[in-house]
């Protein structure tokens, strides 16, 4: 079945100006939220069952009147954790209407409610420490269907506003752009789904931006595909919906994608020496897409930290287009799922390709390979992921005669 953009550019109602206002209105009622904690007690006291999870759960960008997905795995015990929890009351309908997490090690605490009436649904948090507002999320509706959507999160989740609490931290965090992130959405909609939308977004320490929403449906009127448009016309999907190959297709879809795109970008880069590596660089949890960083023959690295040698002189940005909708329904899947693991298989994959393909078109050295890596969690591993990227015991060898990787 085939799917197709139910709207077509139209004239919106909301400005430029509406936007801000929006936002304006955002952080005036995130300010009035502080009067609200003694809220949380009666919504501890409600709820008819509870369950826990690893991390936080239920999105409300994600609710609409007929459901409130968890969007992650859910546990009717506490889950075996060493460092945190998060604990969700739920109402007769499987809503959360409160909400509790926390980390054993550093000692901060975190209470949550929910506010459901039929054209409004609003999620406050607060950090129990300090009693500010760590998060304030609002959604209006009318006819079941969203109009507008706002959130507010304080980096770090209130914790730490140079040793301000409570209301004598709104002022420091209103005018410091680092404490916190905002999102503003206004949707254009029929009488039985959302159409398209725009929003103005901020992230902790960096500008405003504008993102127009496209929505896609399959014939069926099923929600397939959402795809955000940035200032510069570049796209990424944020949603897409749940197809019925497995995850092992989808990974493998996506390393071959990877590899071949990596090997593309290679040759466009014209390169002057023979290659003798290439790190496919990547974040664990937050992104998949990585960057593509060479080294060359003449090159002195050591321990394969490519990055620490050339920093971003050499880097190549991968086109995010080229990997949707698969990359965002195999993120979708594998969060939900709470298995990253899988993740990095992937892109070892596309590592390994790249190792076992380069030669056909590429200038490399003896003993080159291609390997993705988190630096961050996954450095202490590095001669494993080497091998598993295609690095023979020849290929080992090699790169400790040169000095790229150490003898130990």
């Amino acid at each position: 079945m085939g799917w197709r953009r139910k709207a077509t550019h139209r004239s919106y109602t909301c400005t430029v100006d509406s936007l801000e206002e929006l936002r304006d209105d955002l952080w005036n009622r995130w300010q009035r939220a502080f009067d609200r904690f003694p809220e949380l007690e009666s919504a501890f006291q409600s709820g008819e069952r509870v369950i826990y999870a690893n991390g936080n759960l239920f999105d409300l960008e994600k609710y609409t009147s007929r459901k409130f997905p968890a969007g992650g795995r859910v546990f009717s015990e506490p889950p075996e954790s060493i460092n945190s929890y998060h604990r969700y009351r739920l109402d007769s309908k499987g809503r959360p209407v409160h909400m509790a997490s926390g980390h054993t090690v550093n000692h901060f605490d975190w209470e949550g409610l929910y506010r459901y009436t039929t054209d409004e649904v609003e999620c406050l948090e607060f950090c129990l420490q300090t009693r500010v507002v760590s998060k304030y999320a609002r959604m209006t509706l009318q006819n079941g269907i969203p109009k507008t959507y706002q959130k507010i999160e304080i980096n770090g989740g209130g914790s730490h506003i140079g040793g301000a609490t409570g209301k004598n931290a709104i002022s420091r965090i209103k005018h410091e752009s680092y404490f916190s992130g905002a999102t503003v959405v206004k949707y254009e909609s029929t009488e039985d789904r959302v159409l398209s939308g725009k929003a103005l977004v901020s992230a902790p320490g960096l500008s405003p931006h504008r993102l127009d929403l496209e929505y896609f449906y399959s014939d069926a009127g099923k929600l397939e595909r959402i795809v955000l448009i940035r200032e510069d016309g570049s796209k990424y999907t944020s949603f897409a919906a749940r197809s019925k190959v497995s995850m092992k297709e989808l990974a493998t879809k996506l390393s071959e994608k990877i590899a071949s795109r990596t090997i593309e970008a290679l040759k466009k880069a014209d390169l002057s020496e023979p290659l003798q590596a290439v790190e496919l660089s990547f974040r664990s949890v937050t992104n998949y897409l990585p960057g593509v960083i060479p080294a060359m023959e003449g090159d002195s690295v050591s321990d394969m930290a490519i990055v620490l040698t050339n920093g971003k002189r050499n880097w190549i940005g991968l086109n995010e287009e080229d990997f949707e909708p698969e990359m965002a329904e195999f993120l979708d899947r594998m969060n939900v799922a709470e298995n990253w693991d899988s993740g990095s298989r992937m892109l070892r994959q596309a590592a390994y390709l790249v190792t076992q393909r380069a030669s056909e078109s590429l200038p490399i050295a003896d003993g080159f390979v291609a390997f993705a890596i988190d630096w961050e969690f996954e450095g202490h591993n590095l001669n494993a992921i080497l091998k598993q990227c295609g690095a023979t015991t020849a290929t080992l060898k090699r790169l400790k005669k040169i000095g790229w990787l150490s003898h130990g």
